[in-house]
C-alpha cells in the first residue's frame, strides 16, 4: 500500500486495487459512504452482480474480546461469489467498526480448481490491501 492510496481513503476518496489473476485481473474500489463503506469486487472475463453481502459490525461473540460483523447476503441464483463478499464484508466491518456493502461479480471462462483457488488467494490480498488501507 503506497502513501497516495492510505491518503485516498483516509480522506474519504474513491480506491481501487488490482492484482492479476488467471490470465486476467481481480479489481477492488472502495469508496466511503459517510461513515460507512461501499465496495466493488469485480474481475474475470465476465465481471458482473452475482452477489451483494452487507457486513454490520458487532461486539465480539468470543472471550478474546475481537470485534466481529453479522453478515446478510443476497446471491444471485448459481452464483458462487457469496464466498468473497461474505470475507470482505466480514472482515472489513469487523475491523473498521462501519457498515460495509460489497458487490462482487468475478467468472474466469472454464475455471479449474487451481483457477478458483488462485481466485481466493489474489482476493485475499485485495482484501488485506483494503484492511491495511483502513484509519486507525
Amino acid at each position: 500500500m503506497n502513501t497516495k492510496e492510505l491518503r485516498q481513503l483516509a480522506s474519504r476518496e474513491l480506491c481501487t486495487y488490482r492484482r492479476a489473476c488467471c490470465g486476467g485481473r481481480l479489481e477492488v474500489t472502495v469508496l466511503p459512504a459517510g461513515n460507512d463503506l461501499c465496495v466493488l469486487l469485480t474481475g474475470g472475463h465476465s465481471p458482473h452482480v452475482g452477489c451483494v453481502a452487507l457486513g454490520i459490525p458487532r461486539p465480539s461473540l468470543k472471550p478474546d474480546g475481537e470485534p466481529g460483523a453479522t453478515v446478510s447476503t443476497l446471491n444471485v441464483t448459481g452464483h458462487k461469489d457469496d464466498a468473497v463478499a461474505n470475507r470482505f464484508a466480514a472482515r472489513l466491518a469487523a475491523r473498521s467498526g462501519r457498515v460495509v456493502s460489497v458487490t462482487c461479480g468475478i467468472h474466469f471462462h472454464e475455471a479449474d480448481s487451481r483457477d478458483i483457488e488462485d481466485v481466493l488467494q489474489t482476493a485475499e490480498e485485495l482484501l488485506r490491501a483494503v484492511e491495511d488501507s483502513l484509519p486507525g
